[in-house]
């Protein structure tokens, strides 16, 4: 069997299982089975990370969405019940999925790491004579009603949460520059708003290379795909199949963000933030270079702690594993680029429990990841560490939601 820690994952003959990771270590352990279901979600006393298990072999995608709403669910329980208030910190950011794919065992380990950047300048403007020439008053700031779901989905603790809130908030937007007819169909009426934004700013920016119609585009990822199904969603029993998983929405949220601040900010003339930004296609350049010398996975059952000045796989000199194939992604969404290790488990003649993961290009560290409880593969057949670098730009919303504080 596979475990995490001193918890069951799955494994051949017992099923498929997701982990994520808690806002705070277990104040006691638990084991959650509803009534009527197949499920488990167990956590241990003194331990930060909580599993989902089933033995239904499912898809990664249903896993990932059918794992973390078990996981919400017990821990909603034990709120009311035991008023103990945890949350499952980054959950499209830092899990382990267990699944079955073209009939293997593959045990995927998913991580997304911050790169913090940002772009500062300073505008000094002179007479003909050289003496500075003092700056315009800024604008008095506008005030618009969308603003008050934009704070409040930016001060949110839960993705879901948060995409709900700035969704509200963009139909608040666009009901002000384009109000709702009476008697007219939601989805014809955002086709109409969005078509009228379309003509004040230009929505190509939004959408990928080569889309010839932006307002579909929009409307259909946005609120076909991802708006219709977490509003409409009903928590009945079994899960509704069309709930998008957490890395949808999360793809999704930071989508809008970008639309919805171009669309307050010229539609709506609400004043902007301040700062500079990297582009997209700069950090993607930059990413592409980094790696152009080689990239190299590795895995390691060395316990030390992650700190950014790592320089070695193994600090302590442990056995260090080479992934047998690594293929880097570059770009996967707007400001993200990704790359993927792969390690057959029976070409490994002794797996160790996994404490580390870690990436180089060419001679120097690129990021490295720490499993603390340790992830033991017994009865798997593949190992595969999916990690993200993800572009942050400085003074630019936040778009990371599962944290307290």
């Amino acid at each position: 069997m596979a475990k995490i820690g001193s918890m069951v994952l799955g494994g051949r003959g017992l099923g498929c299982g997701a982990a994520f990771q808690l806002s705070a270590p277990a104040p006691f352990s638990h084991l959650y089975a509803p009534a009527g279901e197949v499920w488990e979600v167990e956590a241990h006393e003194g331990e930060a990370t909580i599993v989902a298990r089933t033995p239904d072999l499912l898809s990664r995608s249903d896993l990932l969405a059918r794992g973390l709403e078990q996981v919400q669910r017990c821990l909603d329980l034990l709120s009311f019940e035991k008023r103990q208030d945890l949350l499952v910190k980054r959950p499209t950011d830092d899990h382990v999925v267990l699944f079955v794919r073209g009939g293997t065992y593959v045990a995927q380990h998913v991580a997304v790491s911050g790169l913090r950047m940002g772009v500062s300048f300073n505008v000094v403007i002179k007479d003909k004579d050289g003496s500075v020439v003092p700056p315009d008053a800024p604008p008095r700031p506008v005030w618009t009603p969308g603003l008050r779901f934009y704070r409040l989905s930016q001060s949110s603790s839960d993705l879901y949460d948060a995409y709900r809130c700035l969704w509200l908030g963009l139909e608040t937007l666009l009901g002000t520059v384009c109000p709702k007819q009476r008697r007219e169909r939601e989805r014809e009426w955002l086709l109409r708003a969005m078509s009228h934004i379309g003509a004040q700013m230009d929505l190509k920016r939004f959408v990928p290379t080569g889309c010839t119609d932006p307002v579909a585009y929009i409307v259909g990822t946005q609120y076909d795909l991802i708006r219709c199904r977490l509003f409409h969603a009903k928590v009945v029993q079994p899960f509704p199949p069309a709930v998008p998983n957490p890395e949808e929405v999360a793809t999704a949220y930071e989508e809008l963000i970008r639309l919805w601040r171009d669309i307050a900010e010229r539609a709506l003339s609400v004043r902007p933030g301040a700062g500079g930004m990297v582009t997209y296609s700069g950090f993607k350049m930059m990413r592409d270079r980094a790696v152009a010398d080689g990239l190299t996975m590795f895995f390691t059952d060395d316990p030390s702690p992650v700190n950014k000045e790592d320089t070695e796989v193994s600090p302590l000199g442990h056995i260090v594993f080479h992934f047998a194939k690594v293929t880097y992604l570059s770009e996967t969404a707007p400001g993200r680029v990704s790359f993927v290790g792969l390690q057959p488990l029976a070409d490994v003649a002794a797996v160790p429990t996994i404490h580390r993961i870690c990436s180089k290009a060419g001679d120097a560290m690129m990021t490295a990841l720490s499993i603390k409880e340790g992830l033991y593969l017994d009865g798997v057949d593949y190992l595969e560490s999916h990690q993200t670098i993800r572009l942050v730009n400085r003074d630019l919303p936040r778009v990371v939601f599962g944290e307290q504080g």
